[in-house]
């Protein structure tokens, strides 16, 4: 279990690097994902923080769980968000243009978006899969529980005669 546990860990930290890279290109100017779209800033931080307290044990599955839809609405921001329309790359065209409200067809720069976004989402799908195979392995207490059970008595005295 730990082991998914540390692996959602990098996955969740990998994505959040990616978002902090350059999505969208306007002429000279590179906008990070972070600018475009302020809460995959946030989302990964709350992730891991739900990941590290899942660890003391207390409500651990459901914490789990939580993490990953977390994440799974960084996936959906990352791959649904129109980057172009964000507030972040509207002031960069009405700083080229000139005209309050600009959009790409305003100005004769092209606007670039780039894969990273694919790649973050890729990476926090990981995430959610690690995750979530995380909280569905069975607890330790659960395990020590099942070996009591799994113990018989009656078939050691048996063997004993």
């Amino acid at each position: 279990m730990r082991s998914y546990r540390a692996l959602a860990i990098l996955a969740v930290a990998i994505s959040w690097v990616l978002a902090n890279t350059a999505w969208l290109s306007i002429g000279d100017e590179d906008l990070v994902g972070t600018e475009l779209i302020q809460l995959l800033n946030l989302i990964p931080g709350i992730s891991l923080l739900l990941i590290f307290i899942a660890g003391y044990r207390k409500l651990e599955k459901s914490l789990l769980v939580l993490s990953a839809v977390a994440m799974t609405g960084f996936v959906y921001l990352a791959l649904t968000t129109e980057l172009t329309s964000t507030t972040a790359a509207t002031k960069i065209y009405e700083s080229l243009s000139g005209i309050q409200g600009a959009g790409p067809a305003d100005i004769d720069l092209p606007s670039n978006p780039s894969l990273m976004p694919w790649f973050s989402a890729a990476a926090t799908l990981v995430a959610v899969v690690l995750t979530l195979l995380s909280a569905l392995k069975p607890t330790e207490k659960a395990q020590i529980k099942r070996q009591e059970v799994e113990d018989n008595r009656a078939l050691w005295d048996e063997q004993s005669d």
